[in-house]
């Protein structure tokens, strides 16, 4: 089956991956600075980090264009949403009061693997049996770039310091843009890998089929991240 993507859409989830990596470097600073309420902000930064790399997720989804109407179960949705913002709690954990070498590679082989379930959990949420497979290389290609875009966030996030200077600004911007590349290069290899049998379809049970139902959760996912932003950024 042949599949192509919607290029406004692909370039709308870069920008969502891109400014969840804002985000996640603004609310990694105010979880750092933050002394008695630590834990709240590290629960709201795991909620809106979460919920922007799910967004970026499910909007590189929508994307997707088969010759079949593409629907998705609501409640694994759902599920995939949870492991976002689960895996990120953990990132935030570990990167409240900076991080060391095993405690790293640790957060990142956990955040892999949980972006890693969200993605192909995502993609079992279309419910088409053995009408999808996916080609080996490009599967654990994806894996080793989502460990190495784990590793890659929990660093910048932990090592960028808030500065209302332009270079300090420029800097943040740089590496939310590095960010939003290695979230959406993770998405898309992973997009690549799948193999669509020919006659393949959605499952009729799918609850998830209307088109601007999806497109308005993906909506609220980035106004999330960006109230969540803004809130950091003024406390």
């Amino acid at each position: 089956m042949v599949k192509h993507y919607d290029l406004m859409l692909v370039a709308y989830s870069f920008v969502i991956a891109s400014l969840t990596g804002y985000c996640g470097i603004e609310m990694t600073s105010r979880v750092r600075r933050a002394v008695k309420d630590k834990w709240l902000w590290i629960i709201a930064a795991a909620f809106a980090f979460g919920t922007g790399v799910w967004g970026m997720h499910f909007m590189g989804m929508v994307a997707l264009m088969l010759p079949v109407p593409v629907t998705f179960d609501a409640w694994l949705t759902f599920a995939s949403w949870v492991i976002a913002v689960f895996v990120s709690g953990i990132g935030f954990y570990v990167i409240r009061n900076g991080i060391k070498l095993g405690t790293w590679l640790l957060a990142s082989a956990l955040m892999a693997t949980g972006v890693c379930l969200m993605h192909y959990g995502g993609m079992y949420a279309m419910q088409m049996g053995d009408g999808l497979s996916y080609q080996p290389t490009l599967f654990w290609i994806s894996v080793a770039i989502a460990f190495g875009a784990s590793a890659a966030a929990l660093l910048i996030m932990t090592w960028l310091r808030d500065s209302e200077r332009l270079p300090g600004v420029l800097a943040r911007l740089g590496a939310a843009l590095v960010m939003g590349v290695a979230v959406t290069g993770m998405h898309y290899t992973g997009m690549a890998a799948a193999m669509f049998a020919p006659g393949a379809y959605c499952s009729t049970a799918n609850s998830l089929s209307d088109a601007s139902v999806i497109l308005g959760l993906v909506i609220a996912a980035t106004a999330i991240v960006s109230i969540s932003q803004w809130s950091a950024l003024l406390r």
